[in-house]
């Protein structure tokens, strides 16, 4: 193996302390010194990785160096890095800092790892490799903006009050807007959450909303009957369309409450805004925003479903790609490694939603490291041929665009609810799996 730094113990040190402060420390104590570490780290990491590509120490860190200050320096750079590192890891933000060029003397520590070698074997570059990757790669997460909601109505004299929530960080901003008409609101802000009613009445006027769906009954002739409602179907993909907050739970997308006075009915729909009846009798939706109600902020209807299956694709494509390859060298290291990546992928997916957030991330990201780890090291032990890799790409990529696809009908219409797309892409999986593990073996045979 050709002569490389990636081994080197500051190296390995700028690898670890990249993970440690990224995943735990800027949560713990965010400021100036947790934000200009990341930036040392990264300009020690980062040469040696690109240095395995170009295979020139001195390009590496040259261009290390320029692309970091016209990323800190330019509106363009870090809108181009923002927009590469979210084809990589997803939503996130880089934002020009001229002051993070006070981290620039770390591209002499960079080449200082390079000129003092130390000898270490291949097998700890393949251990080293995968986890430089991702700690590069998942930098730089977007703040989360909690979609705005209306989580409550009521009736004040001949006057309707909607009580909304939401906003940048954890949404605790509470706004009401009260209106006599149904078309000019006015606005205060709220000190005290209110608690939704499910049921109104004015005079014999009575109306519900029903749990659980965008809908909301009145009282004919001694029956309750629908008076609104937007289909369930339809009410599936506006559930989908708000990504869910990085802890908690999301907001609903359901009707919570009802109001009724002499002259209007207003449904709070949470995060679908309001629906208004009017003396007319004719059902307005308005959305609900920054700027209040308006029906110029209400979903279009119908509206394409939001899925953000990515991270389960990206998972799928591995897990066949993997199987594909054992099927056909018959190396269980590759079994180990692929589903060690599989499964802590999952578990750091599943952090992110939870209440525990970036403190289940640091333990999942090592073990991470020891999953791709492995899987490099049983891909070079097992010397597969070229033949076989291709075959295992492509039953990868095929799977994956065959668990994609039943989403994607979803959204557009093709299938009437998500968990419909969920059990398609189930089938599509073991299927195409099946038949990328098949042609793997048979490849294999006639090596």
């Amino acid at each position: 193996m050709r002569h490389t730094w990636i081994g080197q113990p500051l190296t390995v040190l700028a690898l670890v302390v990249l993970v440690v402060n990224d995943h735990v420390l800027k949560h713990a104590w965010p400021g100036f010194v947790t934000g200009k570490l990341s930036d040392v780290a990264g300009l020690i990491l980062f040469p040696a990785l690109l240095d395995l590509v170009v295979g020139r120490a001195k390009f590496s860190i040259a261009v290390t160096g320029v692309a970091f200050t016209l990323v800190k320096t330019t509106a363009t750079g870090a809108w181009l890095a923002s927009e590469a590192w979210t084809a990589l890891w997803g939503p996130s933000r880089v934002l020009a800092d001229p002051t993070d060029l006070l981290a620039l003397p770390a591209l002499g520590l960079a080449w200082w790892a390079y000129t003092h070698p130390v000898s270490v074997h291949k097998a700890v570059v393949f251990l080293v490799v995968p986890p430089a990757v991702l700690a590069v790669a998942a930098t730089s997460a977007a703040p989360f903006d909690w979609p705005y909601t209306a989580y409550a109505a009521e009736k004040v004299g001949d006057e309707i009050v909607v009580h909304t929530r939401g906003g940048f960080g954890m949404g605790d901003d509470l706004v009401s807007y009260r209106t006599r008409d149904g078309i000019t609101w006015s606005k205060w802000i709220q000190h005290e959450r209110v608690e939704p009613v499910v049921r109104d009445c004015h005079g014999t006027a009575c109306y519900r909303v029903v749990p659980g769906h965008l809908r909301v009954q009145e009282i004919r002739n001694g029956r309750w009957t629908t008076a609104w409602e937007i289909p369930d179907e339809e009410r599936d993909r506006l559930v989908r369309l708000h990504p869910d907050p990085p802890f908690g739970h999301p907001e609903p997308t359901e009707s919570l409450a009802v109001a009724v006075t002499g002259r209007l009915v207003a449904v709070a729909n949470g995060t679908d805004g309001i629906a208004v009846r009017d003396t007319t009798g004719d059902w307005r939706r308005l959305g609900v925003g920054p700027g209040g109600l308006a029906a110029a902020t209400a979903t279009p209807l119908p509206t394409p479903g939001r899925y953000e299956v990515y991270d389960l694709v990206a998972q799928a494509a591995l897990v066949a790609a993997v199987l594909t390859l054992s099927a056909g060298v018959r190396n269980p290291a590759l079994m180990i490694g692929g589903g060690i990546v599989l499964l802590v992928s999952l578990r750091i997916s599943l952090a992110m939603v939870t209440d525990l957030g970036f403190l289940a991330a640091p333990p999942g990201v090592v073990f991470m490291v020891l999953g791709a780890g492995l899987l490099a090291w049983g891909v070079s032990r097992a010397g597969p041929s070229w033949r076989l890799v291709t075959v295992s790409l492509v039953a990868g990529l095929l799977t994956g665009l065959a668990v994609l696809a039943p989403y994607a009908a979803w959204s557009a219409g093709g299938l009437d609810f998500y968990t419909g797309a969920e059990r398609a892409a189930v089938v599509a999986f073991a299927l195409a799996t099946t038949a990328g593990m098949v042609a793997g073996y048979l490849t294999g045979r006639r090596r």
